[in-house]
């Protein structure tokens, strides 16, 4: 690659005086080449350098309205080790402490300069973002905050920098934040609550396993001490040793890790550089007059760059878990077996595998992308050479096959098996080294397929970066943060300078560069091969199987449950009073009220400076004839006469259609390299029973043979490797692009609009997958047993029951998809058409002899298949029918030409004589059942896959013009917000990691919920609190709250149009909601004039009922608390609340003959109710004005 033209000069801080070295050069070519838009070629990449603290700073201009802050840190999880000249070595702290993850919770509880808890984010708010966020990786830590418009971004900087650099990281921080017992002797704390809720899954627990042989523990020469690499480390933190810690080990990791020379701000979006430059150079004057004042930041106790110059083990040998080389086992006549690791789980069926290797260095950049390449290769459709193997045949071994990756200084590549059968768990690894040898030799290796994957690598890569470039650069600048070289470090053949270090963060961001290096390669099968020898065939594997364990369930539950009793009774009656009082004081001092003028002294950002992105939407209308028209309040941004001539385009194209329109379609202007086509269907025309079948067509209908209009026919296989080729990505399924209206269906496509023929392309396959394609036999069967396959993991998932029985509850199951395709209905449901198909379930045996039996089996499975497809083939007759239709096209419609007539005739089937097109408005509220109909519903179920808590209660909501949505939202906000109320009482207490207030105007529900909860009662009981202290006036609104409530909700409208496909699809998705394509700017002008009194009217109209019997109440939790839980809603009023053990899940809801609802009666609990339903809510009455009360 030759190297990037830049320019390094030095500029004089106007705050430090110091004088920073300033490198600027082009933007990232992925940037630049993703856009049809000319103002990229003028953006630039400008990094910044102190000589005086080594703080650093870039900025990425980008187009986006929303634009973001990153500070990054490398941290490093390793023991603690430090080693002096004489190889003294200091142990001074456990891997898996999570002193990276616990540290990052506590940065938010305040600074030196700003001490209170709950400034940094109340002040987000303000600067109209979602408040700040964070996550902590293996490598690193990363703080975020997203703004609308760059002016609050800016605003908020150095106080976000100021909180990461000098945290006040107080006791009382930790007792609330980290861990503490509570006065039951009970573990609470957010981030105890958060960990308690992952440790034991299925994915963590085989992930810890495969990284503990993949960087094992070590002893160095000469030394007696056994030591860890910090890739192996639980960053997130271990219970049993987030039990043991004390803040004296965070800070001390703070003081090592969270220094100016250790840290990057990175900023992007439309963000002016000089502005950053002002704001950057007020962190650095800040850290200065820090060292001034003798407060130490670490300088002399972590010597280097974190992760550069620690050792990286070898794997070990002789371990179980670790394969030798594939190509040495033969000769070695060893028999390695793979670690076998239990998780809990009643459900006992199937399993997941995950195999890895270490991979290269960093620095082998091309052969990183390589590697990404090639597992496209091996795994990313269904006629890859895995999925042939492991998902899409006759008699699948599991249901997917995906692979995974970590560039570190030594990284590792792994792949996964997820949903294994687990009486076939031991076949999946030595199948895997057949399909690899098969590939690594010889004619195998595919090179028409090889071109198909680096042709669609690249589109999706140039799109990611068309629709949300921060996303798309930002995981390459961290790596070149952690890993890339700096300026005056050493290299073999001298000094690195600014152009070798701006080169390399080029490398690490724009991987086009070794896409072309790819292309070259495609006509040598051995370069390809040779990766597989050397990556995956010739080095030592990592391999852990998963298996499910009913006995580790009921076994870890109950330890759990003897464990914290034991502290209990160990810690006595005066040691649980003063474990009491501890957080009791602890939560007093974090809640100290902040100053009014610390609230407000930051300024709220004008809203009218946030750009918006330009589009505008043209409507065709069914009528006699082609009725076209632009939605006078879809035009953003966009000149009236561009916008006129486009329609002017459509028009004329149109004029030469022969025929009414069939259906109703959408055309969206937006200015990009790309084009999105989708149909939505409605499903209304299905039967109850038939609406069963759609998971069944959406896995297949994108993997079918086809019989195109010449009469070509492809296979599946021919189907699908066409279908990547042509395409940047498709999607179907039940619910309108991303799940929302339910009660419709989609099918889209995206492509790339080159010479402008994206949407032609586009629109073939549409039509390819609505009527050309014949619904197989084989196909039917792999996708019944793969729906099956995914059914376990739904189960062990707190949140996944918890909405799935809600479902149940607040959907009419005659006619709702939500309720059809949940996992109740469908698992009896795909267990019949399995047995059907010649299947069978468990240990189910037929009474017959052996040869009778195949016989049987045979016939029952050609009759059974063909009734299935013939079923199907009856359903999507009926579903793709151009009255149950609304196209949506998102594109540069000035590039394409026939437009209409391109839609329309696709979309019309010629078999078929075009029924008159129809308006398809809210769907969805036909399928609700009004919580306020069914009387207070609920189910409390026991699942032994968690050890924490979820909940969801469903209450009346509201139509999305009603006058009162804008009170209701702000509202909610205003609760909700982080270090609002139910941050500082809910998750602060240590009751809930999270918690949610939403509402839904297509199904006009309104649901409070509760996740990774460690005390529901507690939680549900303080929460209701709240919303009771308000509705009787012992809370008061505040004003600045409120105001800030106004800002955050605000970027909410708006990010969610942040890109051009986002804002596009918002505008279409808006009619079957009801809503107008100017809804959002509706919103923000009844948000900006919401009240104090609008606030309480709302919150006492809708949100007490959520809290009163009469809502539908769902609850997933551990077995060991159900009867507790059970208990305490019982006496709060919700009689017909059923307890289900997991066991009985299925039954306790429908029946599995008929797959209709249960009559199953909830277990009676003694006691009386609090009260009746609807009694709570009456107790509290408003005197608004709008209230005749």
């Amino acid at each position: 690659m030759t190297s990037i033209p830049c320019n390094t000069t030095t500029r004089k801080g106007p705050t430090s005086s110091t004088d920073w070295i300033v490198t600027s050069s082009p933007t990232f070519r992925t940037l630049s080449s993703s856009s049809s838009d000319n103002n990229n070629d003028t953006q630039t990449i400008t990094s910044y350098t102190s000589p005086s603290t080594q703080l650093r700073g870039l900025i990425v201009q980008t187009d986006e309205p929303v634009c973001s802050l990153h500070i990054i840190l490398a941290t490093e999880s390793n023991g603690g080790t430090i080693s002096s000249n004489n190889n003294n070595i200091e142990q001074w702290h456990h891997p898996d402490d999570g002193l990276p993850h616990t540290l990052e919770h506590l940065i938010f509880l305040g600074s030196l300069t700003h001490p209170h808890k709950g400034i940094l984010d109340k002040l987000a708010n303000r600067c109209m973002a979602s408040g700040t966020n964070a996550w902590t990786a293996t490598d690193h830590t990363a703080y975020t905050l997203s703004t609308a418009g760059g002016e609050g971004m800016l605003n908020l900087l150095p106080i976000f920098a100021d909180h990461v650099l000098f945290a006040t990281l107080t006791e009382e921080g930790f007792v609330t934040e980290v861990h503490c017992v509570n006065g039951s002797g009970e573990d609470k704390g957010v981030v105890y609550c958060e960990m308690q809720g992952r440790e034991n899954t299925e994915g963590s627990l085989i992930d810890r396993a495969v990284m503990d042989l993949l960087y094992p523990k070590y002893t160095p020469e000469g030394s007696t001490t056994t030591l860890s690499c910090g890739y192996s480390a639980e960053t997130g933190g271990k219970l049993a040793n987030l039990r043991t810690l004390d803040i004296l080990k965070i800070r001390r990791y703070h003081r090592e890790y969270y220094r100016s020379d250790n840290t990057l701000l990175l900023v992007t979006g439309n963000v002016d550089s000089e502005e950053f430059f002002k704001k950057l150079d007020e962190v650095e004057a800040l850290v200065l007059r820090r060292r001034d004042e003798g407060i130490p930041d670490g300088t002399n106790d972590r010597v280097g760059r974190p992760w550069i110059n620690s050792f990286v083990p070898p794997m070990e040998s002789n371990v179980v878990g670790v394969y030798p080389p594939y190509s040495s086992m033969d000769e070695s006549g060893s028999k390695p077996s793979p670690l076998v690791i239990n998780f809990p789980s009643e459900d006992e069926s199937r399993g997941t595998i995950s195999i890895a290797w270490r991979g290269p260095p960093y620095s082998s950049r091309s052969t990183w992308t390589h590697l990404s390449l090639l597992w496209d290769y091996l795994s990313d459709s269904a006629s890859s050479p895995l999925q042939l193997a492991f998902v899409e045949n006759d008699n699948p071994l599991c249901a997917d096959v995906g692979p995974a990756r970590d560039i570190f200084t030594e990284g590792y590549h792994q792949v996964w098996f997820s949903e294994c059968e687990v009486q076939a768990m031991e076949v999946v690894v030595p199948l895997f080294f057949e399909v690899m040898a098969e590939q690594s030799e010889g004619d195998a290796y595919d090179l028409e397929r090889m071109k198909t994957v680096i042709r669609r690598y690249r589109r999706r890569l140039l799109e990611a970066s068309e629709r949300r470039p921060t996303d798309a650069v930002v995981d390459g600048i961290i790596r070149n943060f952690l890993y890339g070289p700096r300026a005056g470090e050493k290299k073999e053949d001298g000094e690195v300078s600014q152009q070798d270090e701006i080169d390399a963060l080029h490398l690490d961001t724009d991987i086009l560069v070794f896409l072309d290096e790819a292309e070259t390669k495609l006509e040598d099968a051995s370069y390809w091969q040779g990766l597989i020898k050397e990556f995956i065939l010739q080095r030592p594997m990592a391999a852990v199987l998963g298996k499910p364990s009913a006995a580790t369930a009921k076994e870890s539950s109950q330890k759990e449950k003897e464990r914290e009793a034991a502290q209990a009774k160990e810690l006595g009656e005066e040691g649980l009073k003063k474990m009491a009082d501890i957080l009791e004081a602890a939560m007093a001092k974090n809640e100290a009220p902040i100053p009014e003028d610390i609230l407000t002294s930051l300024p709220v950002p004008d809203l009218n400076k946030v750009p918006s992105i330009p589009l505008f939407n043209i409507r065709l209308s069914p009528s006699d004839s082609l009725s076209l028209g632009i939605i006078p309040e879809s035009v953003r941004d966009v000149k009236a006469e561009d916008a006129d001539a486009i329609l002017a385009r459509l028009k004329s194209d149109a004029s030469q259609i022969q025929m009414p329109a069939p259906f109703h379609a959408d055309f969206t202007h937006i200015d990009s390299s790309f084009v999105f086509a989708a149909v939505g269907i409605d499903t209304t025309p299905l039967t109850t029973e038939q609406r069963l079948y759609l998971p069944i067509l959406d896995e297949i209908i994108f993997k079918l043979p086809a019989t195109l209009e010449s009469g070509e026919r492809l296979t599946k296989d021919e189907f699908v490797n066409q279908l990547h080729d042509q395409t940047v990505s498709f999607s179907c399924g039940v619910g309108l692009l991303g799940g929302s209206i339910p009660q419709m269906v989609y099918l889209s496509v995206q492509t790339e609009n080159a010479e402008g023929n994206g949407l032609a392309t586009a629109l073939t396959w549409i039509k390819r997958a609505l009527y050309q394609t014949e619904i197989t036999g084989d196909a039917v069967k792999t996708a019944i047993q793969r729906l099956i396959s995914e059914i376990p993991p739904q189960i062990r998932s707190g949140p996944s029951v918890a909405a799935t029985v809600a479902s149940e509850l607040m959907f009419d199951s005659e006619k709702s998809n939500v309720v059809a395709c949940n996992v109740l209905r469908q698992k009896p449901f795909l267990s019949k058409l399995f047995e059907k198909i010649g299947g069978k379930l468990g240990d189910e045996e037929m009474d017959v002899e052996e040869d009778e039996e195949d016989a049987v089996m045979a016939q029952t499975d050609s009759s059974g298949v063909e009734e299935i497809v013939r079923e199907l083939v009856k359903i999507r007759k009926l579903l793709f029918q151009t009255r149950n239709y609304h196209a949506f096209v998102a594109a540069n419609l000035g590039s394409i030409s026939n437009v209409v007539g391109l839609v329309v005739n696709s979309l019309v089937n010629e078999a078929n004589k075009p029924q008159p097109g129809r308006i398809i408005e809210n769907v969805a509220a036909s399928s609700v059942r009004r919580p306020i109909q069914t009387g207070g519903e609920g189910a409390v179920c026991g699942l032994s896959a968690i050890e924490s808590g979820f909940l969801n209660v469903m209450s009346n909501g509201i139509k999305p013009y009603d006058s009162n949505r804008p009170a209701l939202l702000v509202a909610i906000e205003y609760l909700t917000a982080l270090e609002g109320d139910f941050w500082v009482k809910l998750r602060g207490a240590g009751l809930t990691y999270s918690y949610s207030i939403s509402d839904s105007t297509d199904s006009e529900l309104l649901k409070f919920g509760l996740f990774k909860c460690t005390d529901i009662p507690a939680a549900f009981e303080k929460a209701s609190e709240i919303i009771t202290e308000y509705a009787l006036g012992k809370a008061k609104i505040s004003p600045i709250s409120l105001e800030n409530a106004k800002a955050s909700l605000a970027y909410q409208v708006i990010s969610g149009r942040k890109s051009k496909l986002s804002a596009a699809t918002s505008s279409f998705v808006k009619t079957f909601k009801g809503e107008k394509m100017d809804y959002d700017r509706h919103m923000l002008a009844g948000i900006a004039s919401v009240t104090e009194t609008d606030v309480i009217h709302a919150l006492i109209t809708y949100l007490v009922p959520c809290f009163d019997p009469s809502s539908n109440l769902v609850i997933a939790c551990p077995p060991n608390k159900l009867d507790a839980i059970h208990e305490y809603f019982v006496k709060k009023g919700w009689a017909n609340l059923k307890k289900v053990p997991e066991e009985s899940l299925f039954d306790a809801f429908t029946d599995s003959d008929t797959n209709k609802p249960a009559a199953t009666l909830p277990e009676k609990v003694a006691g009386m109710s609090m009260f009746l339903p609807g009694a709570f809510a009456a107790q509290f009455r408003c005197s608004c004005p709008k209230c005749d009360r």
